[in-house]
């Protein structure tokens, strides 16, 4: 079992806040298609007009790799994500601060999501819908992982089991998504446990930070540039052989619609 979520909005209003927006989507997400079962119906629209991971990117719409962990591909997937952030996320935010914890969820949202767009997607002939915030997640699993060996206190919220759990859970998404059971941004979550586990280094190993800090910092900007371009992705050579790359500013035609989707 996991522990108790911990819900204090005074202690922690930004990972309460990041829990509420996730809520609301999928609550009028998922209303939406019980209202109109023959249609697209809002989830689709929002991924594609607003808040989706798609080539737009590339035209300026940098927002989008974060914006798509907060939509979801159902209520049970977007409970789970939710119940674990509110395990994990109370823990952090007490010892960061909320701007940092803010900034720590935007952070790890890009670098969990870029991976899985650029490397996953990378031939992809359609675009293909990634939802969810388990690279968020991950990323905070592996600084509470890590921290628990300077900060015993923290092992209240990743415990052995808990941790037993989430290893169990990460090895079973890629045998599903192998067996073309489900689904799964394993890339995302590889890379927000990798990048959460570089981040809990830097925040707690006081005796080498230095180190942990310039690797985790020069890892987080390598992937941070693949927001300027990702030479050979389908996706980027769409944008660029239409003359619109991202700096432009300008609209760009998109491929089809998302036909599959990508849960993480």
């Amino acid at each position: 079992m996991l522990p108790r979520p911990e819900i204090s909005f005074q202690r922690t209003p930004v990972t309460l806040i990041i829990a509420a927006v996730v809520v609301a989507l999928e609550v009028v997400c998922t209303f939406d298609e019980f209202q109109h079962p023959d249609d697209a119906g809002r989830r689709l629209m929002y991924y594609n007009d607003y808040l989706g991971l798609l080539p737009r990117l590339w035209a300026g719409q940098l927002w989008r790799p974060f914006t798509s962990t907060l939509m979801h591909g159902g209520p049970l997937h977007a409970g789970f994500n939710v119940y674990v952030l509110l395990i994990f996320g109370p823990a952090l935010e007490h010892r960061l601060g909320s701007y940092r914890m803010l900034g720590l969820i935007v952070l790890l949202g890009y670098v969990s999501m870029m991976p899985e767009y650029v490397i996953g997607s990378f031939s992809r002939e359609e675009p293909i819908m990634i939802v969810g915030l388990s690279g968020i997640v991950y990323g905070l699993f592996g600084i509470l992982w890590i921290g628990r060996r300077w900060h015993p206190d923290l092992a209240a919220v990743c415990s052995d089991q808990t941790v037993r759990v989430l290893l169990g859970w990460f090895v079973l998404c890629i045998v599903l998504t192998y067996a073309n059971v489900m689904s799964v941004a394993n890339i995302a979550h590889g890379a927000g446990f990798g990048f959460g586990v570089l981040y809990g280094l830097a925040f707690f190993d006081v005796r080498h930070r230095v180190r942990w800090a310039v690797l985790a910092t020069v890892a987080s900007l390598l992937v941070l540039a693949t927001l300027f371009g990702f030479p050979g992705h389908r996706g980027y050579e769409h944008v660029k052989n239409g003359g619109r790359l991202w700096w432009s500013r300008a609209g760009v035609q998109e491929p089809e619609s998302p036909l599959d989707s990508r849960f993480c």
